[in-house]
């Protein structure tokens, strides 16, 4: 599901929308989002050529969360992001509500299109511990 009638007010970050990154990254979008907390989201990290993705698979990825503030967000989200609700099929990643693992809450996340080809598929979790500084 790409939209619901469930109102729901929560990000879960797992790559550069998190904290790290999203202040060089979307710097507009900082004031309109809130952290909330830290959770984990069924799925499978991976680097897709140069950003990470996650898809729906069996795993479980740690994520941030945060309280969308201002739901003018999104647009600057989705255009981050590359998503168009209009037009799915064309869409980098969806945005899609999901039940978070823990805490068990719903979230808004980012999975990549299931239509588009999957990258290098090196291991997210490996390529940030080899990489972070």
């Amino acid at each position: 599901m790409t939209t619901d009638d469930v109102p729901c007010d929560l990000l879960a970050a797992y790559g550069t929308l998190r904290r790290r990154s999203i202040f060089n990254k979307l710097p507009v979008a900082v004031a309109r989002l809130q952290l909330f907390g830290y959770g984990s989201i069924g799925g499978r990290l991976f680097w897709q050529r140069t950003y990470p993705a996650l898809i729906q698979d069996r795993g479980i990825v740690q994520v941030e969360l945060f309280r969308i503030v201002d739901p003018s967000v999104w647009t600057d989200l989705d255009r981050y992001e590359g998503f168009d609700p209009s037009n799915l099929r064309a869409s980098l990643f969806i945005r899609t509500q999901v039940l978070l693992v823990n805490p068990q809450l719903r979230a808004w996340v980012y999975f990549l299109n299931p239509q588009i080809p999957r990258g290098t598929c090196q291991r997210y979790r490996e390529y940030f511990t080899t990489k972070q500084t």
